[in-house]
């Protein structure tokens, strides 16, 4: 049983059925705002319009697929596992020793930070994707299990 298993995925804030919707709107308002241009004579406006509504929707659709990308850390008995998938399911793995493993929060700024987790040598950037106050929850995570992870009697023999 893992003492950490996490999954970290991009934050959105606007699911696909409301996105539908939105671009439903924002095509309909076009079309009333095309109407009128069309009675007054101003008909290349409309091609804009249009061009308009499918880079929304574009633009939406690359939002959503980038978002399936996400992180996973994971500390069982043997290993620290770090994977990061891309939003092509591109896959990297990163195997830390738990013994040694460190969580490290860096402050950038005021309202920036960097969440780390380094073990002899290699050092691994975790939750890229979340906001700074949900990287300093995570790494109270991680601390904590690296922590209980030293303290259980299976590893204090490894010691």
């Amino acid at each position: 049983m893992p003492l950490i298993d996490l999954t970290l995925r991009p934050n959105r804030s606007l699911d696909r059925r409301h996105a539908r919707w939105l671009i439903i709107g924002v095509g309909g308002v076009f079309l009333l705002g095309g109407l009128r241009f069309l009675v007054v004579g101003a008909w290349p406006v409309i091609p804009f319009m249009v061009i308009d509504v499918a880079l929304l929707w574009w633009a939406l659709r690359a939002s959503y697929r980038s978002g399936r990308a996400y992180e996973a850390v994971r500390l069982d008995e043997v290993s620290l596992t770090v994977r990061k998938v891309s939003h092509m399911g591109r896959e990297r793995r990163f195997r830390l020793e738990p013994y040694w493993a460190k969580a490290q929060l860096e402050r950038l700024s005021t309202d920036e930070n960097r969440l780390s987790v380094a073990s002899r040598g290699v050092s691994v950037t975790v939750g890229q994707c979340l906001s700074p106050a949900e990287r300093e929850a995570v790494h109270a995570v991680i601390v904590d299990g690296l922590a209980r992870w030293r303290q259980s009697p299976s590893t204090s023999l490894i010691v």
